[in-house]
């Protein structure tokens, strides 16, 4: 039987909108219906570019009935505001990192998504990568024995000019915070999503080296409910940036990720398994914010298209954007307060 075709809107015609649109190109069954954008003379490039249409506002946009979802590519200020009014829309989301820029506003997105009973995706493409698939296998097999460590080191560049030239970003009202909130997100969703809930954090957040009001250095130390320990370290501050680095440790083993390729893999009487593949990373991302593929995006927006057609949960859902936002909430507290921060709800 022939699917239905979903139709898609673009809200935000920036950088990351671009992904958003070769996305919806490549999965079946779908089309680039029209976006938005404040910015009309960006709109219209944008629109000329992807061979669709421009509609002149955001209620214009959701109100079309051959919009079936919208993906929200919008500074991250605007992500919250306009989640719960494609929500009211009835309209299904795709929404870029971060979810948004406190609980208050994740809770809000939350209870517009339940009371139209719409679907949403965050965008968190590292969960689609092979390798953090095949980590997510062996730690819940067991493989690695008794987890006890699990660290994630995001040592980023961003020069001054990235930030004057967005005018938005390194603002705590429309970029919710810096290193941790706008480049670090991805990275603390996959420790949380590999490690499992945490259970409480002690850390510093600091600006040291660029003129933002948020931070561009942070460090936390973490427990997690399982009782193992973990380290975050995040930054824009440091020259010249180097590849994400996860490291997952057990009592049976050590599996080191950098970027989206597995590193290292090392179990205890396990021999390394056929379908996994040693890799090094010659990503930019650390220093580049445009340098990094399109397929996390394209498998996401499958998961989200399935869900739709299935009537299932999409994989990183509003219930599982909201896990990221709360760690970094609870790392500003901490290094605002000086105190560790407990963690109420460990689901």
């Amino acid at each position: 039987m022939e699917e239905k075709e979903l139709g898609f809107g673009i809200i935000g015609c920036g950088m990351i909108s671009n992904w958003h649109a070769e996305a919806i190109r490549a999965i079946r069954a779908t089309r680039l219906v029209g976006v938005t954008d404040t910015n009309e003379k960006s709109a219209f490039e944008f629109a000329q570019k992807n061979s669709t249409v421009v509609y002149h506002s955001v209620e214009d946009l959701l109100a079309s009935p051959e919009i079936n979802v919208i993906c929200i590519c919008t500074p991250s200020g605007m992500h919250a505001p306009l989640s719960v009014k494609a929500a009211n829309a009835g309209k299904h989301i795709l929404l870029e990192k971060p979810m948004a820029l406190n609980l208050k506003e994740a809770d809000e997105i939350i209870a517009a998504c339940e009371a139209n009973n719409v679907k949403m995706e965050v965008i968190s493409q590292l969960r689609f990568a092979d390798a953090v698939k095949q980590l997510k296998n062996i730690v819940m097999r067991g493989d690695l024995g008794r987890l006890v460590s699990g660290d994630i080191y995001m040592k980023y560049y961003r020069s001054q000019e990235y930030y004057d030239k967005g005018g938005w970003r390194g603002t705590w009202k429309m970029d919710g915070g810096g290193a941790l909130m706008n480049q670090g997100i991805h990275g603390i969703d996959l420790l949380q999503y590999i490690m499992g809930p945490v259970k409480s954090v002690f850390a510093y957040a600091r600006t040291l080296a660029r003129a933002i009001e948020v931070e561009d250095t942070a460090a936390a130390i973490l427990e997690f409910k399982s009782g193992a320990l973990g380290v975050i370290q995040a930054t824009t501050s440091i020259y010249p940036g180097s590849p994400r680095r996860l490291e997952i440790n057990g009592s049976k083993g050590t599996i080191v990720l950098e970027e989206d390729s597995i590193a290292s893999w090392t179990v205890e009487g396990c021999e390394m398994p056929e379908d996994i593949a040693l890799g090094h990373t010659n990503s930019k991302a650390s220093r580049d914010p445009a340098a990094f593929s399109i397929e996390g995006h394209i498998r996401q927006f499958n998961d989200m298209a399935d869900a739709i057609r299935n009537d299932r949960k999409p994989l990183v859902d509003q219930y599982e954007g909201r896990k990221s936002i709360e760690i970094i909430m609870s790392i500003y507290e901490s290094s605002r307060t000086g105190k560790v921060v407990e963690f109420k709800n460990l689901t």
